[in-house]
């Protein structure tokens, strides 16, 4: 049986404002320069690998525009390299530096302390009740974009579950 609309919308509701309230709790001041959604291209590409933007754009479900102005100031920072793609010389390939990827582990650190720190007062049982619930919708969302994303365009790449 479907969820009523009213479960809908109030699930809705909490996404916007866990989104708002991730941004808040977990701020990386390291990031510097960082534009926003700049770390989410850098975890992209370090659960990729180097890959083309247009592939890039797809597994992160992005405009190829939204994503370039990404990649120009990652690139400018030092923090992605663009580099010729060894099977079509016409293409390049972006991926991570070693100053990306050092980023990138210490927002993760920060990242995953700050989330400790506000949970302090939840059991582990609690986080990973938490995090199966959180990862179900995930997929379910991704599912449908999938069925979407595929019947407009077929050339949007299955979902990773490793992300």
């Amino acid at each position: 049986m479907p969820i009523s609309s009213d479960t809908a919308q109030h699930l809705l509701g909490e996404m916007f404002h866990i989104g708002r309230a991730l941004r808040s709790a977990l701020f990386f001041t390291d990031a510097g320069q960082l534009p926003p959604g700049g770390l989410a291209v850098l975890t992209t590409l370090d659960a990729s690998g180097p890959c083309r933007q247009v592939d890039l754009a797809a597994d992160m479900r992005i405009t190829q525009s939204a994503l370039s102005r990404h990649i120009t100031e990652l690139a400018a920072a030092g923090y992605i390299v663009r580099r010729a793609d060894p099977s079509d010389g016409r293409a390049a390939l972006v991926q991570l530096t070693g100053e990306g990827l050092d980023l990138l582990n210490r927002a993760r650190e920060v990242h995953t302390r700050h989330l400790q720190e506000t949970l302090d007062d939840w059991s582990e049982d609690d986080a990973e009740q938490a995090y199966l619930a959180v990862r179900r919708l995930r997929n379910s969302l991704n599912a449908r974009s999938r069925c979407a994303s595929t019947s407009e365009n077929p050339q949007v790449p299955k979902e990773r579950t490793d992300v």
